[in-house]
């Protein structure tokens, strides 16, 4: 299913320019995205969960460039930054933010901010 960048604003709780403002800034890369100013033409479900995360960690209170440094670091180990896995927001004792956990697919969970690429922990589920 394929969405428009109105209707990816609306689902991921982001005001539509600042949506946009991701795309031209490279912070989210969504699949149909046009070439010239960076304006999507279509988004899929992965693309839609992208904005929806980048969008909570904003509001948790993260800010723009240390979020910028933690999708560029997953993006250098092959990651697809924010489209799989699970997030954990990690908070100082006043409320302010402190990292982000990201749980990984393969059962492993890193730490994207504090000490970028830290093993926390590993996850075995039994089946």
């Amino acid at each position: 299913m394929s969405y428009s960048a109105q209707e990816v604003a609306r689902l991921s709780d982001t005001n539509y320019r600042t949506l946009m403002r991701w795309v031209n800034e490279g912070l989210l890369r969504p699949e149909g995205a046009n070439r010239g100013y960076g304006w999507a033409t279509t988004w899929e479900a992965k693309d839609v969960r992208e904005a929806s995360i980048l969008s909570a960690l904003r509001r948790a209170g993260f800010s723009l460039q240390r979020l910028r440094e933690a999708i560029e670091y997953l993006r250098s180990l092959g990651h697809n930054p924010l489209s799989t896995g699970e997030f954990i927001v990690v908070k100082r004792g006043d409320g302010a933010p402190k990292d982000v956990i990201k749980l990984c697919d393969t059962g492993e969970a890193m730490a994207l901010l504090k000490d970028r690429g830290q093993l926390v922990f590993p996850i075995w589920v039994a089946e």
